[in-house]
This record gives structure tokens, sequence and C-alpha cells, in this order.
């Protein structure tokens, strides 16, 4: 079994989940700017709820971005101080393809995910991903773009299995008309990540790749505001 603590603020939902095996608890709360006020004492109930000591976690599992400035840094710097004080690791997982993992799941019968956040200043954090066994796995990479920016959307015929998953598509940035057709034909329903989702993504991960759990030290925020095409890798750290 592997004991995760997961953290998720990069939206206006303080999300935490706790996971062991079968057991979960979790907690998912529209909070918008009061993240940094509610976290600390959400997430001291959610461990007393648990009965499990925090220094019991094999890993801090925490939501790198994209998305708020404020909510990115404050899940880095809690997961970062919770792990350094239970001597284990963190796991840093990306909001669109958490956001994709529960969306496949969602959908059985998804064979690709699209995922836009709003950016605010009428831009979006997009990724697509192509779904392998219920796995989000990347086509390309994370991206800022503006609606005209973005690449030609799937084709209209809805055995194709395209989803669509966040926030971003909900926007009146201005979608092209090709756009607004993929969009009508299978209309979002999951807006922003949740922590849970992000602790199974981790899990997933980690059952790829063990190098994906770092030292406390590497909990780092991922943002795209000075990325804009679809092609270039994602600015870190600042």
């Amino acid at each position: 079994m592997t004991r995760l603590l997961a953290i998720d603020t990069t939206g206006d939902y303080c999300s935490l989940a706790l996971k062991d095996g079968d057991r979960v608890l979790q907690c998912h709360q529209s909070l918008p700017r009061q993240h940094a006020r509610q976290i600390l004492p959400l997430l001291d109930q959610l461990v007393a709820e648990s009965g499990w000591a925090r220094t019991s976690l094999d890993a801090v599992v925490y939501g790198r971005g994209p998305g708020s400035f404020t909510g990115i840094r404050i899940a880095a710097g809690i997961a970062q101080g919770i792990a350094l004080g239970a001597d284990c690791g963190v796991i840093p997982v990306s909001t669109l393809q958490t956001l994709a993992m529960e969306a496949g799941h969602a959908n059985p019968d998804a064979r690709q995910v699209w995922v836009a956040l709003d950016a605010r200043m009428r831009e979006l954090y997009v990724a697509r991903f192509q779904i392998d066994q219920g796995f989000p796995v990347f086509q390309g990479d994370e991206s800022l773009l503006t609606p005209n920016q973005l690449p030609v959307p799937p084709t209209s015929d809805a055995s194709v299995g395209a989803y669509f998953a966040g926030s971003g598509w909900q926007t009146d940035y201005g979608f092209s008309d090709a756009w607004t057709a993929a969009l009508a034909l299978q209309p979002p329903k999951l807006t922003l990540p949740k922590a849970i989702w992000g602790a199974e993504l981790a899990l997933a991960l980690l059952h790829r790749d063990a190098s994906v759990k770092v030292a406390p030290e590497q909990a780092l925020p991922v943002y795209l505001r000075d990325k804009v095409t679809w092609d270039n890798k994602p600015k870190v750290g600042g």
C-alpha cells in the first residue's frame, strides 16, 4: 500500500484527499481567495479524522499547475513543509492531466480528452491527452493559448470518443464555429481538478516511473504565463 496526502489549490476549490488502498478521505470546498487561511485547519481536520500520523505518509501529492499563481504556490509550499516533517517525498502532478484522468474514468469510451482551464486575460491553459487503459498520455505539451490559437478541434463525429474537461471551455472568450460545434456535441462536465484524482494520477505515474517522487525541496510550481505556443516546454518556477 502507498499512503498519500494530495493537495490541490490551483483554482477556487481547496481540495484535499488522503488515500491508502481503498480507504479514501477527502475535502473539496469552494473557498475563493481563502486557501491560505483555510487549508491548514481543513488538513488538520482530515488527518484527525483518518487517525493517521503525518509521519506515516509515503508521499505528498500536489497540483503543481497550471492554475492560479497564488494557489499553486500555496500547494507547493504546504506539500514541501508536510513532506519535510514526514520525511517523505513529493509527487507533483499536472492539474490538466488530473482533470483528464478523471474524465477518462468518467467516460469509459473516451479515446482522447481535451482539457482547458481559465487562465484569465482571455487565455486558456490547454492540453490534449490520449487515453490508454484509463491513463491520460500527453499529446504535445501544456500551453497558454487564446481561443483563436487552439489547434483544429476533433471531428464532430461522436464515435471518435473525444471529451472535454475544464473551466476554460465554459468561458466567453470567443471560440471558432468549429470549436463551438465540437463542444456542443460533448459539453464539458468537469471544471476544476480534485485532489483525489491527483492521488490516483500519482499512483499511476509511480507505477510507470518511481522517479516521479522527488525530494521535498523539489516541490516547485509550474507556470505557463510566458508560454505562447502549443509546442514549447512549460516554464518552471516563475
